[in-house]
């Protein structure tokens, strides 16, 4: 573990420290030189504890004389410290210095000349055609760790109102009483218990009569969709999506050489109308009937029904995200796809990130039998499979009771910050777009104004300190009205309300002629 600043704590093992009698400089110079560049590539920290002379001269076979003299040298140059009692440390404020790097390999720009792969000594390269597809998400990824959502951040939950201390408590229990077998490989499949523990909840509550063997444990929904990809994908298959649609899937899918259709939404759903008379044939369609992504609409009874004649009468298989499906604010959720078709022609998936926290990558799917062990080999070539130690904790958290109880308390407090983003709209971005409420989800969809513009909209929120991502983000085809997508349920009303005020006033200061 990396020491603190201050601490005398011995983390760097000095293996690296190479001397060589056999060169012409002296063997004190080297170490001198070795133990700078380290401390100047912070592979030793400030306040970092070094080796005694002795201890350092015998674990580098030399004699002692040789790191004396070298730690001389740094204490005069200020890189380390001697002190009585304390020992030798790395200084607090050592020189600074930017050591030299290699230079980084260059990407080739599109009108680069083909055989020029090398330029100035500097080699080239060229991304491939499907990371062109992939491009048209990289505004959502995260390049930071740890980084705090900011208002109106999507598809986060209120982290802050996890249960961090009862999700210690059961770590701690599991690390107490695991057995040295746990170190070893793990079934890529997933942990059988969490296996058991996830089909026994969507029987209860998601009303899914499934069996353990039928449950595939994955690293999140968007791990899930890159197997099938590679499962069932050949190329100039067709796989339908929503307009607008989850384009992280789509893109997926694409890069496995689908060809990707794309049919719109109306306040049901999918028009299954336009599905029947555009697409005579297709191996998948990808559809988020609990909640609609990003649009939050709920897929209708009847459209579910005409979505399934659909697919049995062109042999396509549904893949059902049920994204959000456990946040339904009015009345009960309506029966899902999964448990209306016949068996074998849904593949249902869920995701934990969603409902406890982003960082916990834990998803499944629920498929045929048939498929579990092509999954199985597919995982394994991918990642081998989900750390063991997490999903044992999460099926504890769900047969205890305490998944259960953190989900009805989300929805309690999901519910008041909806609302609490509603009524704040209202009262000042009227002259900008109208916010309507949801049935279901963590997010809602702000509607612009006639004559209001998307880049602007979102040029304000960046200048708020705010994050708004824009519908259009997950359309294929253009927006017929431009949106944007507001996040609320990791948010207080108080932050709420703020952000709210503060996207108005710095909007109306740039937009006012």
């Amino acid at each position: 573990m990396p020491s603190k600043q201050g601490s005398t704590t011995q983390r760097f093992q000095f293996d690296s420290l190479v001397l060589n009698s056999e060169i012409d400089k002296p063997l004190f110079r080297q170490l001198e030189e070795q133990l700078r560049d380290a401390i100047w590539s912070e592979r030793l920290k400030a306040g970092e504890r070094l080796p005694s002379t002795r201890g350092l001269a015998t674990e580098l076979e030399v004699g002692r004389n040789t790191v004396i003299n070298a730690y001389e040298q740094l204490v005069v140059e200020g890189f380390i410290v001697t002190e009585k009692g304390s020992g030798t440390r790395v200084a607090d404020n050592f020189p600074e210095h930017k050591p030299k790097r290699r230079k980084p390999l260059q990407s080739s720009s599109p009108d680069a000349v083909p055989d020029s792969v090398i330029s100035e000594g500097v080699a080239s390269y060229t991304f491939s055609d499907a990371y062109e597809s992939a491009k048209a998400i990289s505004f959502a990824v995260p390049l930071k760790d740890g980084d705090a959502a900011r208002p109106f951040r999507a598809h986060t939950p209120a982290c802050r109102d996890f249960p961090k201390a009862l999700w210690a408590q059961l770590t701690n229990r599991r690390l107490k009483h695991m057995s040295w077998s746990w170190l070893d490989k793990s079934n890529s499949c997933g942990y059988e218990p969490l296996r058991e523990a996830i089909s026994g909840y969507l029987g209860a509550s998601r009303g899914i009569s499934t069996d353990s063997d039928e449950v595939f444990v994955v690293a999140g929904v968007q791990q899930g969709v890159e197997l099938l990809a590679k499962l069932l994908i050949n190329p100039g298959d067709v796989v339908v999506f929503e307009e607008p649609g989850y384009t992280p899937a789509a893109i997926a899918f694409e890069m496995a050489g689908a060809q990707v259709v794309s049919i719109p939404v109306d306040n049901e759903g999918l028009d299954v109308d336009v599905l029947n008379a555009t697409v005579r044939e297709a191996k998948l369609v990808y559809v988020t009937p609990a909640s609609h992504f990003p649009l939050g609409k709920t897929m209708s009874q009847c459209r579910r029904k005409a979505l399934l004649n659909w697919a049995n009468k062109v042999n396509a298989l549904i893949i059902e995200d049920d994204y959000n499906g456990e946040y339904q604010y009015r009345g009960r959720p309506l029966a899902t796809l999964f448990s209306m078709a016949e068996q074998g022609r849904v593949i249902y998936f869920g995701s934990f990130s969603k409902l406890l926290f982003p960082a916990l990558r834990l998803g499944y799917m629920v498929v045929s039998p048939d498929m579990m062990t092509p999954l199985a080999t597919l995982r394994w070539l991918v990642d081998r499979h989900s750390p063991p130690l997490e999903q044992a904790v999460l099926a504890d958290f769900i047969n205890d009771g305490h998944f259960a109880r953190h989900l009805r308390r989300m929805r309690t407090l999901y519910v008041e910050r909806q609302k609490a983003l509603v009524q704040q709209a209202e009262i000042h971005l009227n002259e900008i777009m109208s916010v309507p409420p949801l049935d279901s989800g963590m997010h809602l969809i702000g509607w612009l104004n006639q004559d209001v513009e998307e880049s602007d909209v979102l040029a304000a929120a960046g200048k708020s300190d705010l994050e708004i991502m824009p519908t259009s983000g997950f359309c294929l085809k253009p927006n017929r009205q431009p949106s944007v997508i507001l996040g609320y349920a990791s948010f207080t009303p108080k932050e709420i309300e703020a952000a709210v005020i503060a996207l108005k006033l710095v909007y109306l200061a740039e937009n006012r002629d």
